[in-house]
């Protein structure tokens, strides 16, 4: 079964960003799992035991211009897959990691 993490670094500041939450919904929009960025703006098991399929990984980042980023992503082997935020306030990079 597909698992998901996630780390969030503040492309602004150069760092890891703490306290950021983000939630995984399914294709019909039903959240499946939510959690809260670490210290080094880490969520190792934000989603464990997924179907494969369709969903949206929504990060509430809180800035001034950009305060939420989502990302819509097909998982479609039964793997781990990382996807890491790069942001700022102003702007957004979501990529699949290793």
């Amino acid at each position: 079964m597909p698992s998901l993490s996630t780390h969030v670094l503040d492309a602004a500041e150069g760092g890891p960003r703490s306290g950021v939450a983000v939630e995984v919904a399914d294709g019909s929009g039903v959240v499946v799992a939510t959690g809260t960025t670490d210290e080094q703006g880490r969520i190792g098991d934000l989603a464990t035991s997924l179907a494969v399929g369709s969903y949206r990984i929504r990060w509430a980042v809180g800035g001034s211009f950009l305060a939420e980023v989502s990302a819509h992503v097909v998982l479609d082997h039964d793997r781990h897959y990382h996807v890491p935020l790069l942001a700022s306030g102003v702007s957004a990079m979501v990529y699949l990691g290793a």
